[in-house]
């Protein structure tokens, strides 16, 4: 059964709000996509509709912040960095608040809301700011978990999150852990990297590629900052050479940090796929397929590498 992230994400931030009455929400104009709309529904006196006005959103709820108030604050990806980039660094990361961004439509899996709305640097800009930790979480059950896990932290957090609704790949029955990267597949050709909804593309091409004979190991990275360093380590210990897949800019992701860690500690062959252009209007599987982010793109790299 799919079931969308977001939903996940409006789940836990409504039993964080019953268990600490110093959870508060904001939103900027997008509450039912983001989902925060649950909360403010159970709590409408701790839920604050900005307007289209991140900059705004970002100053508030690092005051709110100083005077003893946890705020989550949320919108699509696009805005939150792209547009409040200053207010982020300058209002949160600086003075090291305690504010949690949660922010929803990553990628290019948001289709047809078009390039203005397609957040492909998110992430290369949280991670250029030093304090704040980054995941990308790729089912409903990594999503909540990791929603419960920076609730604890007493810095800035940046959560993630993608449109689509998606199969879970994690039992719900199991115990999850939001700080580390996981082994969804064991193998020794080639190891392959992802994060988010991009792990689920990755999960296909690893059927297909055990299908014609190569055997790929694929970890789901889940959280990027802090690093992995043990799992990403040992993927290129055993495998030897590397595929990175992110809904995202190539340059400043996942593939950059994982290519930086390697350089330093493990040099290894790592082919990084990822958008590398300005994008366009259309739907999630042709804008995939067109920007290089497809199975038959991560296949056909892995044949490559093997060669």
């Amino acid at each position: 059964m799919k079931v969308n992230v977001r939903d996940s994400y409006g789940t836990a931030l409504v039993e964080l709000g019953e268990q600490d009455s110093s959870v508060v929400a904001l939103d900027a104009d997008l509450s039912a996509s983001t989902k925060t709309a649950q909360f403010g529904k159970r709590f409408p006196e701790r839920f604050f509709n900005m307007g289209i006005s991140e900059q705004d959103m970002v100053g508030t709820a690092a005051g709110m912040a100083s005077c003893g108030k946890h705020p989550f604050v949320s919108t699509f990806c696009v805005f939150l960095p792209g547009r409040s980039f200053d207010q982020v660094r300058m209002g949160v990361g600086y003075p090291n608040l305690k504010v949690k961004f949660v922010s929803t439509h990553g990628g290019i899996s948001v289709g047809k809301d078009g390039a203005s709305h397609h957040a492909n640097e998110d992430i290369a800009m949280m991670r250029a700011l030093p304090n704040i930790d980054i995941y990308i979480p790729s089912d409903p059950h990594a999503t909540y978990t990791t929603i419960k896990h920076i609730y604890l932290a007493d810095h800035p957090c940046y959560v993630r999150l993608f449109r689509d609704s998606v199969d879970y790949l994690y039992d719900e029955s199991e115990q999850f852990d939001p700080t580390r990267s996981h082994v969804l597949q064991e193998g020794d050709d080639v190891g392959i990297i992802t994060c988010g909804f991009s792990t689920h593309e990755a999960l296909k091409a690893c059927e297909t590629l055990r299908n014609e004979g190569i055997s790929p190991q694929l970890v789901d990275l889940q959280v990027l900052r802090p690093l992995d360093e043990a799992t990403i380590r040992k993927v290129a210990q055993r495998c030897g050479r590397l595929i990175t897949v992110e809904d995202h800019s190539a340059y400043g992701g996942v593939g950059g940090a994982i290519a930086e860690f390697l350089s330093e500690s493990y040099p290894t062959h790592i082919e990084r796929i990822g958008v590398r252009s300005f994008t366009e209007s259309g739907s999630p599987r042709s804008l995939y397929e067109k920007y290089g982010l497809s199975e038959e793109t991560i296949v056909r790299t892995a044949k490559e590498l093997t060669q």
